[in-house]
């Protein structure tokens, strides 16, 4: 078969690229993000005007998730620039935002055009800044890490409520991302007011991206102690009991040890997602 003429190649290419736009340049620790932008925004440029108004997550609909997506990501490049947020401020500023009904096209290109930004804004010796966004301090390479978590978990809402499949992340990007899952467990805990502060776990997570950790549940636990527990199930299943998309009584896992302690990780995995 001939090749097709390089002007006209050309011209496809620069139109596929228009429709949708690729993946931005990224610091290591912003591709996850970088890359689960792109592929919501692959998503969201095949919606029709009825897609759009699909429930989605709660009583939201398609445009009211991208909506909150950018108030989030906005409380991120505030926090960049030296600004600092509360938790609060992300339902708020997404309620302010889904109260003025945007066209979906406007909401959908101001969310990219602002991921994009934040992208734009960091290099890779940002890695291990510490700035404050939505009332939690932590390097950058763990906000950026939310933000790709999020952004997954809100791309397979949008998918679901309009009848599609979305395939799951790359393995590079899937392990940061459950990583800061499993970090987040002992605070968890604590906050939900389950004290394992003396215990270890070992979880198990099974697939491509996941990885076995022994982790200290509280201050209390001996480093070097034996585990009291371990839990054992499939990577994405992990990271979407995390994002509060599965019910942790049906979920499946596999359990040792002290059940009360299981039972627990898996009842308060969920203590930091959002909507």
């Amino acid at each position: 078969m001939t090749e097709p003429p390089l002007d006209l190649r050309g011209r496809t290419l620069r139109a596929a690229l228009t429709r949708r736009p690729p993946a931005r340049w990224s610091p290591g620790f912003a591709r996850p993000y970088a890359a689960t932008v792109a592929m919501l925004d692959a998503l969201l440029t095949d919606l029709n005007e009825a897609e759009w108004a699909a429930v989605a997550a709660g009583d939201w609909d398609v445009r009211d998730l991208v909506v909150h997506l950018s108030a989030s990501d906005g409380l991120l490049g505030e926090a960049i620039e030296g600004r600092v947020s509360s938790a609060a401020d992300v339902l708020d500023r997404t309620r302010e935002a889904i109260g003025r009904r945007p066209p979906p096209r406007d909401a959908r290109r101001a969310w990219r055009r602002q991921a994009d930004a934040l992208c734009d804004d960091v290099g890779e010796e940002d890695a291990d800044r510490r700035v404050e966004a939505g009332g939690r301090r932590l390097r950058l390479t763990d906000h950026f890490t939310g933000r790709a978590f999020e952004t997954w978990i809100h791309a397979d809402d949008i998918a679901r409520g309009t009848g599609r499949t979305l395939l799951s992340p790359p393995a590079e990007h899937v392990h940061p991302i459950a990583d800061l899952g499993v970090r987040s467990l002992p605070m968890a805990l604590a906050v939900t007011g389950r004290d394992h502060s003396d215990r270890m776990l070992r979880l198990i997570l099974d697939g491509p991206g996941g990885g076995q950790w022994t982790i200290p549940l509280g201050r209390a636990a001996a480093a070097d102690g034996d585990p009291s527990a371990q839990l054992r199930m499939d990577v994405v299943e992990f990271c979407f009991l995390a994002g509060g998309r599965r019910d942790p009584a049906r979920i499946q896992a596999e359990t040792s040890g002290d059940t009360t302690v299981t039972d627990d990780v898996l009842a308060a995995a969920s203590a930091f997602s959002g909507p």
